[in-house]
């Protein structure tokens, strides 16, 4: 597929708009298509030089976008819209399957499937990993993303099309895309601290998560569509089900290294009253601070795809961040 018709879904947001930006580079002959939300976001993208609509991430929007597209990389569902609409994006794929190139979906979901404990805990259990398709099954479909998780699994099953699932933890670093620059975890800790004085973590602060920059992210998902692109025609072995399941952590943090990272940052620029952080109870933080859970995963597909992250660390990006 040398000049492929791209639909992206969320290109006005945080990894939308940095995988936008990349794709312009590594792709300049694709002919790139966004949905946005708001008339707002149309001035952002249209001196990018791709198309832009205007609608809503619902099915009966993003079901007829998909069926005039090769590729369909999704940042926006399950966030909006939910498994109608994925499931409209995937029925929408497989019938131009019949008359095209195998089409790609490349679809987006949270590690918040796989959260476990509370109150700032130190994690316990084994590791989750991408390469154990029984574990990934066996999860309910209550789990947060899993229903949807599990109509592309079930769609990469029939083979009628490309479909990939990429699963992320905490995503930080500032963006390159035209639209939202910085992630939700990290803002939202600065927000709670310039707010109450000081940082706080949750509980005991010992909970872990694993981490991405947003540019080490946008290359896997630029190498999941390399593999795709030059693979249209496989159907059997590793292209299906939950082992086209990718988890795109690199490193790991405890909330409490963090947090007091964001904490001295900001008592240094004067914007909060004391450095270092504090412990508040559960439940009593700030959007996407997500309590005291942890999430506990492992990669072992992405790097097989030529996948090389070079990004700096979490902490060594604070300042970085607080500034976005």
């Amino acid at each position: 597929m040398s000049s492929p018709k791209i639909l992206i879904l969320g290109a006005a947001g945080y990894m939308g708009g940095d995988f936008l930006v990349e794709l312009l580079k590594t792709h300049p002959a694709a002919n790139i298509t966004t949905l946005v939300r708001s008339e707002a976001q149309i001035p952002l993208l249209k001196p990018l030089g791709v198309n832009v609509y205007l609608g809503s991430v619902e099915a009966d929007t993003v079901g007829p976008l998909a069926a005039a597209h090769d590729v369909v990389v999704n940042f926006a569902v399950p966030f909006g819209g939910g498994d109608a609409a994925i499931s409209a994006i995937i029925e929408s794929l497989e019938q131009r399957a019949a008359t095209h190139t195998k089409p790609v979906l490349i679809h987006t979901v949270g590690t918040g499937t796989v959260l476990s404990g509370t109150d700032g805990e130190a994690p316990t259990g084994a590791k989750w990993s991408d390469d154990e398709p029984e574990r990934w099954e066996a999860l309910p479909d209550t789990a947060y993303f899993q229903s949807g998780t599990r109509l592309v699994v079930r769609a990469a099953e029939r083979g009628l099309i490309s479909a990939y699932v990429v699963t992320s933890p905490t995503v930080y670093g500032v963006g390159k895309g035209p639209g939202k620059k910085v992630s939700l975890q990290v803002p939202d800790y600065v927000a709670y601290a310039k707010e109450n004085g000081q940082a706080a973590y949750i509980g005991k602060g010992e909970n872990v998560w694993g981490n991405v920059h947003v540019s080490d992210l946008t290359s896997l998902y630029l190498a999941v569509l390399a593999h795709a692109l030059q693979n249209p025609a496989k159907t059997a072995g590793t292209e299906r089900g939950w082992s086209n399941l990718v988890y795109s952590g690199v490193g790991e943090h405890n909330w409490k290294d963090v947090v007091t990272a964001i904490g001295d940052a900001l008592h240094a620029k004067g914007e909060v009253k004391a450095a270092g952080a504090i412990s508040i109870p559960e439940g009593t933080g700030k959007g996407y601070m997500f309590g005291g859970s942890s999430v506990l995963a492992q990669s072992k597909k992405a790097r097989a795809l030529g996948w090389v992250p070079k990004a700096k660390g979490i902490v060594e990006t604070v300042v970085a961040d607080i500034e976005a």
